[in-house]
């Protein structure tokens, strides 16, 4: 059997075994529960009393008459303004519930494969062994999932801060400090006296302490003594 054929096949049971029938019922009930439906009332009622009031004749027609009415009004205001009009609220409730319901994707999963299932002649314990290994399969790769979201929000959070940091450290850089050139010969100066001291340290000071200044005292003699200096030790005489 092909796969189509199989499709074919469990789409008969579904609708056969009374859980297509179900379903609809259910979707109705909750429909009529719900905040949509009591604004499509409101909607379909001010649309009648506006009808009412533009051909009040239309209450004298039978019911049949009236309904007609009604749904040819409901189907032009559909054309004219498809956006807003009370198909589309219906439409829309529609495409929420199902086709776009994850929960009712699984719903319906659940009852297309227990129908295989018995079709497949798979026993009641075989099938949940094999619906529990189904749902470890699916945690396991919901949590790789979350691994991989989460390892990208840390490489994420980690190149913006280093684009912070960078941006911090390039705005708090220290430039070289500038070169200042006072003529076109200075330059020429400065490295021509910075020569002469490393060749001939100590030059400049020596000449500087030998001038001016006289011949320092001779070995032996005190400083500051004068001419009698080179005379004996005096006499003392004693009384």
């Amino acid at each position: 059997m092909s796969d189509r054929d199989d499709a074919k096949q469990l789409t008969i049971r579904y609708k056969k075994n009374g859980t297509f029938d179900k379903q609809r019922k259910k979707l109705l009930e909750n429909f009529r529960e719900s905040e949509t439906h009591a604004n499509l009332l409101l909607k379909l009622r001010i649309m009648i009393e506006n009808k009412v009031k533009q051909d009040p004749s239309i209450l004298m027609k039978n019911k049949g008459k009236v309904g007609a009415l009604i749904q040819g009004e409901i189907i032009n205001h559909h054309m004219k303004n498809n956006n807003d009009s009370l198909l589309s609220i219906v439409d829309k409730d529609i495409q929420d519930k199902t086709v776009d319901s994850p929960a009712f994707h699984r719903e319906l999963k659940a009852s297309l494969k227990d129908i295989q299932r018995q079709m497949l002649g798979i026993s009641d314990e075989d099938y949940q062994k094999q619906l529990q290994e189904e749902q470890r399969l699916e945690e396991q790769a919901a949590t790789l999932e979350a691994q991989r979201q989460a390892e990208k929000e840390r490489e994420a959070n980690a190149e913006k801060l280093n684009f912070k940091m960078k941006s911090v450290i390039n705005k708090y850089k220290v430039s070289k400090a500038p070169r200042f050139n006072f003529g076109p010969n200075s330059s020429r100066h400065i490295k021509k006296t910075n020569e002469s001291e490393i060749n001939h340290p100590g030059q400049g000071q020596g000449q500087g302490q030998g001038q001016g200044q006289g011949p320092g005292p001779g070995p032996g003699q005190a400083p500051g003594s004068g001419s009698n200096s080179n005379k004996g030790p005096g006499k003392f005489m004693m009384y």
